[in-house]
């Protein structure tokens, strides 16, 4: 397989990884985080969140770390020009995919599943830390995407280039 594929696929699903978690971080979040903290968690199956979290993050979540480290080997395999890039974006991508399923799933999970038994300063911790954190692991998932689509960019005109050199002078 070609490996431009790869990074074609890993901009295809970080871009959408990426755009809904700015949805999920500027609509969805505030519905919950600015909530008392007895009813954060009303207020999380309200906005939405918990039934994404089982029907639309499991279908993209693993597809995106999946690929982080597929393309992490291949461009490290690799000598292209933009491999650095590359490198960057798999290594980015795949240090978000371990922040999240390190921390923001079990912790989210844990507090859906148990949180109703949490006093109201563990809710609030959990809330703060989590929010806050969330904008740390956006800045990856950005650095990673921004990486990617530089590569891209630049195994477009490595391609042109060995094209031009392939064929004849007129």
């Amino acid at each position: 397989m070609n490996r431009t594929v790869w990074l074609w696929l890993l901009v295809i699903f970080v871009g959408i990884q990426f755009g809904a978690g700015w949805y999920e971080k500027l609509a969805i979040v505030p519905l919950w985080a600015d909530a008392s903290a007895d009813q954060v968690l009303a207020a999380i199956e309200g906005s939405g969140m918990k039934r994404a979290g089982r029907t639309f993050w499991p279908f993209v979540s693993p597809v995106v770390a999946v690929l982080a480290l597929t393309n992490l080997v291949v461009a490290w395999r690799s000598n292209t020009v933009y491999r650095p890039w590359w490198l960057a974006a798999a290594a980015a991508m795949t240090v978000y995919a371990l922040a999240s399923y390190g921390y923001f799933v079990p912790q989210m999970l844990a507090f859906q599943s148990g949180g109703q038994g949490w006093t109201a300063s563990e809710i609030e911790t959990f809330v703060t830390w989590w929010t806050g954190l969330n904008y740390v692991r956006m800045t990856v998932g950005g650095i990673g995407w921004l990486c990617a689509l530089r590569a891209l960019s630049l195994s477009g005109s490595q391609r042109s280039t060995h094209v031009a050199a392939v064929q004849p002078a007129l």
